[in-house]
């Protein structure tokens, strides 16, 4: 076997792996998890949605806050729920199922970012504490400390 071929076999054994583990998504989840929302959320049977945010992202503060703006103006989203990592290209927000559905509101954000360049691709739906796996809630620790 020729160094390149050894090469390129190797790389493509760790491109494999990395898409394979699940941590990207549970690091982005616990990038914008927040445990008081959570709670209050689960507390009101509301439901918490995580995103990953597609497109380029507005560094900085104003940026971050006009993201939430966008994402607690859609219907049925609790008004200081929403949370955003720039540097992981994710938020999550608390919405009330009842009044929309998880669809109804991705859409409803995505029609507001549609100007920006931004697209959402939904990760999960949290309407239980038992929704995150063992995994995730490790990751969820650990971005805490």
């Amino acid at each position: 076997m020729s160094v390149h071929a050894a090469l390129l076999a190797a790389l493509l054994a760790c491109v494999s792996t990395s898409f394979a583990c699940g941590y990207c998504v549970e690091d982005k989840m616990a990038s914008v998890y927040d445990h008081a929302v959570v709670t209050r959320a689960l507390g009101q049977q509301h439901h918490i949605a995580f995103f990953h945010v597609d497109g380029r992202l507005a560094m900085g503060d104003a940026g971050k806050r006009a993201l939430i703006q966008v994402v607690e103006s859609a219907p049925g989203a609790d008004r200081g729920s929403a949370r955003v990592s720039v540097e992981s290209a994710s938020l999550s927000v608390a919405f009330d199922p009842k009044r929309t559905p998880v669809v109804a509101l991705q859409k409803d954000i995505e029609r507001k970012l549609a100007g920006k360049g931004l697209t959402l691709m939904l990760l999960q739906v949290m309407d239980r504490p038992a929704d995150f796996s063992p995994s995730a809630i490790a990751a969820i620790k650990n971005a805490k400390r």
